[in-house]
């Protein structure tokens, strides 16, 4: 299971620093990801709209009385640590696995979960494929710097199966390009497919999942 989460500085001193930065320049500078309905994602008029936009909304409300005082960065997945580290972010609220390795050796703090995810493999229908185990030998499209590249190579290794892995971009552009491959097997977490646009090549395709496989997402602040 995944969950997202909020990260901090790990030293309480960062912190209160952080936090006397966000009151001196008057908005709290947020990193979201760059584009997850339901999560974080500008609508028609470039307002950004989901739950961790909201939990943004509310950390501005908590800091300095006015919900509105926030700033979003879209960040990949390649980008999120290293701007949060920086000080480009103030705080990181964005689809991020907790796991031990993160908590300890990034410098930061996971301070809470807001939603449990999954991890499966969306594949043709006409395939008829109904487990993760009927996947020998597949394709397989994941983003790079995820715990999903992680959870991928384990799986497979678990289960004494090969795969050939495509790394793509992690937008919704990336998963379509993927799922017109032949044979398209991408694997993300279980939410994503669902809350991207339903465009043709998604409906084609069905979720087989991994079993055990789970992560908690949580949202992290310097």
């Amino acid at each position: 299971m995944r969950f997202f989460l909020l990260l901090l500085f790990s030293s309480s001193v960062f912190a209160q620093s952080t936090l006397d930065s966000v009151r001196s320049k008057g908005f709290v500078q947020c990193g979201v990801n760059t584009g997850l309905a339901g999560f974080s994602q500008p609508d028609s008029k470039g307002v950004w709209r989901g739950i961790d936009v909201d939990l943004c909304r509310a950390v501005a409300a908590a800091a300095l009385g006015d919900a509105s005082k926030v700033r979003f960065t879209p960040l990949t997945a390649q980008q999120r640590f290293t701007a949060l580290q920086s000080g480009e972010v103030d705080i990181l609220a964005r689809n991020t696995t907790w796991t031990l390795s993160r908590d300890t050796s990034l410098g930061l703090n996971f301070v809470g979960v807001n939603y449990y995810d999954g991890q499966g493999f969306m594949v043709p229908k006409k395939l008829k494929v109904k487990s993760a185990k009927q996947l020998n030998g597949a394709t397989v499209c994941v983003q790079p710097g995820t715990t999903n590249e992680l959870n991928l190579a384990d799986w497979f290794r678990a289960n004494r199966m090969t795969f050939k892995p495509v790394v793509i971009a992690p937008t919704t552009r990336g998963w379509s390009r993927c799922a017109r491959r032949a044979p398209p097997s991408p694997t993300t977490t279980s939410s994503f497919p669902r809350s991207s646009p339903r465009s043709r090549s998604v409906r084609r395709c069905a979720m087989a999942m991994i079993a055990g496989s789970t992560s908690s997402s949580g949202r992290s602040t310097r």
